[in-house]
């Protein structure tokens, strides 16, 4: 949500108007929001440069973790936290790349195990250094001394989402 729309302004102003709500606390989800989406924005920049979505970018990650070791598209899926269905299109995408190959197990042909290439590997790496790069310049934005209050109420925000919705698990969009 952008801070600077009628939806954040008419959203803060229903939250002066009725009874029971704290407008504190809405403004600072929304500008938590707003924050986030900008953050989120500036990443999805950064990747649109190397051409890879924020799930092949997961994808690379989980099998630069494990590399050399293949992972199968069930774990992959476990660990970027989406279905198998966008899981294939995600590596049908980086097959197509060059950046992971796709090979059936010798003794069991349903079973399929993914693993990098060396362009994966040097995509891969590009994509986390680009990453870890984005995020500490938009981290410089915050005083060393808020550094940990930050940290602390998202946490905290964080901890009333899975109250609020505990059987909902966050996933990253392909």
């Amino acid at each position: 949500m952008q801070r600077d729309t009628l939806v954040f302004h008419t959203i803060l102003a229903a939250a002066r108007q009725r009874n029971g709500l704290n407008e504190a606390r809405c403004r600072l989800v929304l500008e938590f929001l707003s924050a986030a989406t900008a953050a989120n924005a500036s990443l999805h920049r950064k990747f649109a440069g190397l051409e890879l979505s924020e799930l092949k970018f997961a994808v690379l990650v989980v099998l630069f973790v494990v590399d050399p070791a293949p992972a199968t598209p069930a774990d992959l899926a476990t660990h970027t936290g989406v279905t198998r269905s966008a899981m294939t299109g995600a590596l049908d995408g980086l097959e197509s790349s060059g950046f992971v190959l796709r090979q059936r197990d010798t003794h069991d042909r349903r079973v399929i195990y993914v693993e990098l290439t060396d362009a994966g590997r040097t995509a891969a790496n590009a994509a986390l250094t680009t990453f870890l790069q984005t995020a500490s310049e938009l981290a410089r934005f915050v005083r060393p001394a808020e550094q940990q209050a930050l940290l602390h109420a998202c946490a905290q925000l964080h901890e009333g989402a899975v109250h609020l919705a505990p059987d909902f698990t966050p996933a990253i969009c392909p």
